[in-house]
């Protein structure tokens, strides 16, 4: 298979690209992103870096995204990272829904997408500062509508909650890491088992909420094979 990541150096993008490599599912992996990931060990054949303008993605990724079997979407931000809400939301909605038009059209048949717990599009928001954990929440949701309404023959949607992200930790996230949370590995390699599973527990739409994603991270321990599926 031929994979896409697209925001590969994010937390959760740079783990799955860092184990697609080692699948042997995969004979091709691109690595999708405003910038090129590094610290990618040499010699890596089957892996494709490509750093493009995210405003031009749909002409830019292209060639990146064609014979594509399967894309990871992993675009996320912050507002404090972004700079506002209207930069906030362009990562977070705009270029997920870009991304999903393109693999769309570029006819690629299975599409799984990292959300968040509680993503929600009907959610009331504003676009102020102290409200903006309503205004994620439903960016998040109408990002998850955006995908759904490509109409993939499959397509996985990934809410976890708290992330552990290493050294890429957010503030949030380092003050309230003893709370219940997910290794960004995990959800990588959870993510891997999801493309892999045997076709006949697969349903067109499935979303993967955080305890389910808790209660299967047991399997992150072991190497993804393509007749284990969680």
């Amino acid at each position: 298979m031929k994979a896409v990541v697209v925001g590969a150096t994010g937390a959760t993008g740079e783990k799955l690209v860092r184990q697609l490599v080692n699948v042997s599912a995969f004979k091709e992996v691109v690595a999708v992103g405003r910038r090129v990931l590094e610290n990618v060990e040499p010699g890596t054949a089957k892996l494709d870096l490509r750093a493009i303008d995210m405003d031009k993605l749909e002409t830019e990724a292209r060639p990146a995204f064609e014979h594509a079997d399967c894309v990871f979407c992993c675009l996320g931000t912050t507002r404090k990272v972004a700079g506002s809400a209207a930069a906030f939301k362009k990562v977070d909605f705009d270029y997920v829904a870009a991304t999903a038009r393109l693999a769309k059209s570029c006819g690629v048949r299975h599409f799984s997408l990292v959300s968040a717990t509680g993503a929600n599009a009907k959610v009331p928001a504003n676009d102020w500062g102290i409200f903006h954990a309503l205004l994620y929440t439903k960016t998040k949701g109408l990002a998850e509508q955006a995908v759904l309404g490509e109409g993939f023959p499959r397509t996985s949607i990934f809410r976890p909650g708290m992330l552990e992200r290493g050294a890429k930790a957010r503030a949030g996230e380092k003050m309230f890491a003893w709370l219940s949370s997910l290794d960004v590995q995990d959800l990588a390699r959870l993510m891997i088992l999801d493309v892999l599973r045997d076709p006949a527990t697969a349903k067109p739409v499935m979303f993967f909420e955080m305890g389910e994603l808790q209660r299967a991270k047991k399997l992150a321990n072991t190497p993804p094979t393509a007749d284990k599926a969680y």
